[in-house]
């Protein structure tokens, strides 16, 4: 966009941005998507892995979490 431009060149330029943004991340969706159709059990192991996490009450980070400090 130069100095020059019209707001209405302006707006088409940003939809355009946009909208590539958007065909970008169908198209990472579609990919995610044949990998499942491909190869479910790839998926289902990540699923119960997470599920056992949750189960075992955290993320499977090390660390203790927040910490309360008293303020008087």
């Amino acid at each position: 966009m130069t100095e020059g431009s019209t707001p209405g060149a302006q707006a088409a330029a940003h939809l355009q941005a946009a909208a590539l943004e958007v065909i970008a991340a169908v198209r990472a969706l579609l990919d995610a998507a044949e990998e499942v159709v491909r190869d479910p059990s790839r998926v289902a192991a990540a699923a119960s892995s997470m599920a056992g996490r949750a189960r075992a009450g955290g993320d499977g980070d090390e660390d203790e979490g927040v910490q309360r400090i008293p303020v008087s």
